[in-house]
């Protein structure tokens, strides 16, 4: 990167911290948005996290995504930054590009607020972040689908056991 970059990188990132309460407040109603209506209300009016801890739950992971998109990228921070968001999504039954399209509303909300149209290296860095929360939302749905399995399989298995067909299970005998 040569100096002119450094300084126009340098420049963005000090736009996006100034403006950064404004920007996560938008991409947080934006984000909710995405539930069904009553649910959006909800999200939206409690700001309290005993009351509203999906709400609060998604706030804290968006502070935290945008945190990490000021500075260099570690994916796995990332990652685990886009986990509470992404883990409440997959549980809910979004599919893939509906839990992981949210990501993508943080570029045009920062184009309007602060008027010009950031710099290509801010969209790759918001076009990483969809990527990382893609794969953390695969990972929890195959965690919730191992889960059902296991869970099937015991269940299976305990009918085997009253009528008399089966032995004891072991825990490796489940995975």
């Amino acid at each position: 990167m040569d100096s002119q970059e450094q300084h126009s990188c340098m420049n963005m990132n000090k736009r996006l911290k100034s403006n950064r309460k404004k920007i996560i407040d938008l991409w947080f109603e934006a984000t909710i948005k995405s539930y069904p209506p009553e649910t959006a209300r909800v999200l939206a009016r409690i700001k309290n996290r005993f009351d509203n801890p999906v709400g609060s739950a998604t706030q804290a992971s968006l502070e935290n995504v945008f945190d990490q998109l000021l500075g260099d990228i570690d994916p796995e921070k990332l990652e685990d930054a886009l986990d509470p968001v992404i883990r409440i999504r997959a549980v809910q039954k979004f599919t893939a590009s509906d839990a992981v399209g949210f990501v993508f509303e943080l570029k045009e909300i920062v184009k309007n607020v602060l008027e010009t149209v950031p710099e290509d290296e801010f969209d790759r860095k918001v076009d990483q972040v969809a990527l990382a929360a893609f794969n953390r939302f695969m990972k929890c749905r195959e965690s919730i689908f191992l889960l059902k399995a296991t869970e099937s399989k015991r269940r299976i298995h305990r009918a085997f056991e009253r009528a008399g067909l089966v032995t004891e299970l072991k825990d490796e005998d489940l995975l």
